[in-house]
C-alpha cells in the first residue's frame, strides 16, 4: 500500500474517460489524500441507468455490462468519485453509430464542459492540487489557477506539433491511400495543448518519448517527470506449456493503421515471406484498407475485436510482440505482451520500458530491414527466444501498478513540501 502523504494535502483527480486515471485515484486514495475522483463514467450496478441492464435480452444485457464495467475499479470508494457523464454519453454513441464527426465535436464540448464542472468542484471541496489528464485539463486549470491550486498533468502522448512533422513525412513516403484516417491537428488545438501545458505546474510522462517531444516543442526540462505505467501481473502470465507448432506467429494489438507502423510490419512479411510458419494476428480496429492485406493470405490474420477476459488467450498464442510505432505515449499492449512473456519487437517512439537486446529489441522507425532483422533471428534461435521470454515476464514485474502509484504519492510529497 501507497505511504502517506506527510502534509494535509488534499487531491481532486479528474479524466473524462479513464485511460490509467482509476489508478492515480486509487494511489491517492490508499495515501488519504483523495478528495474526488471525477470521471464522466463509473459503473455501480444499483444505479441509473446501469440498473436498467436487467430489462434488456441477455445477450444485449451482457454486452451492455462488459462495455461499462471497464468504467469501474473495485478498490476505488464510490463516495469519492463524481460522474459528469452527459456528453461521454454522446460520444460513445456516436462512436458506436459511425458517426465521426458527432463523435470528434461531442469529445470537444464534453471536455470543456467536464473542465467547468471540475473547476467548480474544486472550488466547493478547498482542493490543494488537481491532477488532470492531456486534452482535458485546460479549463479546469484555468478555473483553479488563481486560487493558488496546483495543477499537475498527466501527458499520456507526444506533442501533436511532433506527430503533425511525423504524418507529414510518412504522407511523403507511403501515400495517403495507406490509411487515410491520420489527421493533422488543426492548429488551434496545437496552441489550445501548449497553453495546458504552460498553466500545468508539473507535468508527469508516461514515457522519455513523450518527454522528449515535449523538450523539443519547448516545455522546461525540470517541471517534467517520467514514471512508467504498470500491468496488472496476475490478468497476464505466460503459457504452461512450449509452443506446440513450427514457424514463428507474430502479434500486434492495438489501432492498426499508420501511427503505429502499419505500413512497415507489412513490410516485413514481404520481406520475410521465406520463412515457413511465419504469421502476423492483428489484434484491434483497423483502418488500413482491405486491399493492403489480401495479398498475405492466411499468412496475416485479423481479429477486429477480442473482449478483456479473452485477450490474455491471444499473448499466450503468440511467440514474438511487434509494435514499430512512429507516435505513442506509452503502450498498455506492450506491458501485457512482455507479463505474458513474449520478447517485444519495438521503436523508441513506442515509449516503452523494453530493453534492447534483453527482454526484446528497439529499433529505428521506418526501417523495415531493422525490424525485420531481429524477426528472422528470434524465428532461427528459438533458445534465444526462450531467454528472452523469461527476462520479458521479469521485467513486467518490475513495474506492477502498485510501483505507479507509489511513485505518484512520492512525487507529490516532494512538489509539495
Amino acid at each position: 500500500m501507497s505511504r502517506s502523504i506527510n502534509t494535509d494535502v488534499r487531491v481532486g483527480v479528474f479524466h473524462p474517460g479513464t485511460q490509467h486515471s482509476h489508478e492515480t485515484a486509487l494511489a491517492f486514495q490508499e495515501a488519504g489524500s483523495l478528495a474526488w475522483y471525477a470521471t464522466s463514467i463509473f459503473y455501480d450496478a444499483g444505479r441509473w441507468p446501469y440498473n436498467a441492464a436487467k430489462f434488456l435480452p441477455p445477450a444485449a444485457r451482457v454486452r451492455f455490462e462488459y462495455e461499462f464495467k471497464r468504467r469501474y475499479h473495485q478498490e476505488l470508494d464510490p463516495s469519492l468519485v463524481r460522474t459528469f457523464g452527459v456528453w461521454e454519453w454522446v460520444e460513445r454513441l456516436s462512436m458506436r453509430a459511425g458517426f465521426r464527426t458527432l463523435e470528434h465535436y461531442a469529445n470537444e464540448w464534453g471536455n470543456v464542459r467536464f473542465g467547468r464542472r471540475v473547476a467548480d468542484l474544486a472550488a466547493r471541496t478547498s482542493v490543494d492540487a488537481i491532477w488532470g489528464s492531456d486534452t482535458s485539463s485546460l479549463t479546469a486549470f484555468s478555473g483553479v489557477k488563481d486560487r493558488g491550486v496546483r495543477c499537475i498533468l498527466d501527458q499520456t502522448v507526444g506533442h501533436p506539433r511532433v506527430w503533425n512533422r511525423i504524418l507529414t513525412e510518412e504522407r511523403c513516403l507511403v501515400g495517403r491511400d495507406f490509411d487515410p484516417y491520420p489527421r493533422p491537428y488543426p492548429e488551434a488545438d496545437m496552441q489550445r495543448v501548449e497553453r495546458e501545458l504552460e498553466l500545468a505546474d508539473r507535468v508527469v510522462c508516461g514515457s522519455s518519448f513523450v518527454r522528449d517531444t515535449l523538450i523539443e516543442t519547448g516545455v522546461k526540462a525540470e517541471k517534467m517527470c517520467v514514471i512508467p505505467y504498470g500491468v496488472p501481473g496476475g490478468t497476464f502470465s505466460p503459457r504452461e506449456t512450449p509452443a506446440g507448432h513450427d514457424g514463428l506467429r507474430l502479434l500486434f494489438v492495438g489501432h492498426f493503421g499508420l501511427r503505429k507502423g502499419a505500413w512497415y510490419l507489412l513490410e516485413v512479411m514481404r520481406r520475410l515471406a521465406h520463412l515457413r510458419g511465419l504469421t502476423l494476428t492483428i489484434v484491434g480496429k483497423s483502418t488500413v484498407p482491405d486491399r493492403f492485406l489480401a495479398p498475405f493470405g492466411e499468412r496475416v490474420r485479423r481479429i477486429p475485436h477480442v473482449s478483456r477476459h479473452q485477450v490474455h488467450g491471444v499473448y499466450r498464442d503468440a511467440d514474438v510482440f511487434v509494435l514499430p510505432s512512429l507516435f505513442e505515449g506509452s503502450s498498455i499492449a506492450v506491458f501485457e505482451a512482455l507479463a505474458s512473456g513474449l520478447p517485444v519487437v519495438t521503436t523508441p517512439n513506442a515509449g516503452s520500458v523494453v530493453r534492447d537486446g534483453i527482454d526484446g529489441f528497439v529499433v529505428p522507425i521506418r526501417d523495415s530491414e531493422a525490424l525485420a532483422e531481429p524477426i528472422e533471428r528470434l524465428y532461427h534461435d528459438p533458445q534465444l527466444r526462450g531467454e528472452m521470454a523469461v527476462r520479458a515476464r521479469l521485467r513486467a514485474l518490475e513495474f506492477p501498478w502498485r510501483r505507479y502509484r507509489e511513485e505518484l504519492v512520492h512525487r507529490l510529497e516532494t512538489w509539495t513540501n
